[in-house]
């Protein structure tokens, strides 16, 4: 049975949190965060007064930063094993659409499958609107709003969402994934569960 994924970008695909700590450690000598050190993805950086979301949003505002942006391990293999076993992967990401091109020159360059057609920016809303079975998202408020709508959400573990994690999977609409080895075999279970629920 092949299902529509929704698939997040930051976080998900993309290491974009790395990508940025490692952009401001070259702007700022003293800067010395890490990604195992972020508790959220807005939290405030003090020493620089700025916070991981202003600095998301700057880069992510340079297409060529965009472009050259590494990918999360295991993402390539993991979305062509979904794509090979019939599933239609679209992207639905709350970067702006003015960033989408950018993005999909980047998806496409790492040969990552998705119907750029029905991709979309969420514009600030709930990513509840992709018409999708299932999201792969590591904001667990997406995940839990896609749940709650009659679907299915993994939260792909991060350093930010660990503490939303336990409290996440009481639902059984929700699985949580610590790599992308995990995500196969997390949508077989979906695909072996959804006759379960109505």
């Amino acid at each position: 049975m092949s299902m529509r994924i929704a698939v997040d970008v930051d976080g998900v695909l993309a290491d974009h949190v790395k990508a940025v700590l490692e952009r401001l450690s070259e702007e700022y000598s003293d800067f010395d965060r890490t990604r195992a050190s972020m508790t959220h993805w807005d939290e405030d950086l003090p020493s620089i007064d700025t916070s991981l979301k202003t600095e998301i949003e700057r880069a992510e505002s340079d297409s060529d930063f965009v472009r050259e942006m590494k990918p999360i391990e295991g993402a390539i293999e993991g979305t062509n094993l979904l794509a090979d076993h019939g599933h239609e992967l679209v992207i639905v990401t709350a970067r702006p659409e003015e960033n989408l091109s950018a993005t999909h020159d980047w998806l496409d360059a790492l040969g990552i499958p998705h119907n750029r057609e029905e991709s979309k920016s969420t514009n600030g809303q709930l990513k509840t609107i992709a018409d999708a079975a299932v999201l792969i998202d590591d904001f667990p408020g997406h995940v839990e709003d896609f749940a709650e709508s009659g679907k299915y959400g993994i939260i792909f573990k991060q350093p930010w969402n660990k503490d939303q994690l336990s409290e996440l999977q009481q639902s059984p609409r929700i699985f949580a994934a610590e790599s992308w080895d995990e995500i196969p075999g997390i949508i077989e279970s979906i695909e072996a569960k959804k006759s379960e629920f109505v």
